[in-house]
């Protein structure tokens, strides 16, 4: 159901297409993310931009549905 509406949607127009690539272009920035985060280490303080590029990564994931993992305990 979902892929037809989205395909119905590219068809009508640019704001069709754009949200068809909405979700490849969020899948894409949180692959970016997670590879620089990867290579600060894990105890690096983030910095106010990269705060905030989280928040809106979050926020986009939210909206798309989508979860974030359960964090792992020490316990």
């Amino acid at each position: 159901m979902r892929n037809v509406l989205f395909r119905q949607l590219a068809k009508k127009g640019k704001l069709g297409k754009l949200l068809v690539m909405a979700p490849i272009a969020l899948e894409v920035a949180n692959l970016m993310r997670q590879t620089q985060k990867a290579k600060q280490g894990k105890y690096a303080k983030a910095r106010k931009r990269d705060k905030a590029f989280d928040f809106a990564l979050d926020q986009a994931n939210r909206l798309m549905g989508k979860k974030k993992p359960a964090k792992r305990r020490w316990f």
